[in-house]
């Protein structure tokens, strides 16, 4: 089996000089859907399968953490790495327990929190609280749907997760 710069460079193993430069994404894609006579699946040409509520629900999870961190400027790779690794823990356990899927974005929330913690420090840092030590948010309810960040030292709810980024304005009472 030849390695993927071997197929890149050509038949016989050098790139031609003349010629425009192929992009590795564009090889692949080329190669992973014309070459080898795939059906692209999209929307429009309606082949494209359903996504179950588990997926769906998994999917929304990841993308309110994921907006919570790139709100705190904390979407490193490594952390996205702590939230995919919750995600996949959380398929398990949404798929053992279907009705628990409401719950799952307050779950992966505290996972990435407790990892964070663990490794770099809290987060998120409180941003209602101006004085006094820095401290982090908790999401409540624990395990119930429509999670938020708390801040239990001033008593308030800060913003639901997925949305730490527009709660630099101000919080509602909880």
């Amino acid at each position: 089996m030849r390695t993927l710069a071997a197929r890149a460079a050509g038949a016989g193993g050098v790139r031609p000089a003349a010629g425009p430069k192929i992009s590795f994404t564009f090889w692949l894609t080329n190669e992973r859907y014309f070459r080898l006579r795939r059906v692209v699946k999209s929307a429009h040409n309606g082949s494209m399968d359903p996504v179950s509520p588990l997926e769906q629900a998994l999917h929304a999870a990841r993308a309110r953490v994921l907006s919570d961190l790139a709100a705190g400027d904390v979407a490193a790779a490594d952390v996205v790495s702590m939230v995919e690794a919750s995600v996949v823990q959380r398929r398990w356990w949404v798929e053992q327990w279907p009705e628990g899927a409401a719950y799952v974005a307050g779950l992966v929330a505290q996972d990435v929190q407790d990892a964070l913690l663990e490794r770099y420090g809290r987060w998120p840092l409180c941003p209602v609280c101006g004085s006094g030590d820095p401290h982090a948010l908790d999401v409540e309810p624990e395990l119930g749907p429509d999670p938020h960040w708390v801040c239990h030292k001033a008593g308030v709810k800060v913003a639901a997760v997925g949305s730490l980024g527009s709660a630099a304005g101000g919080a509602a009472p909880s």
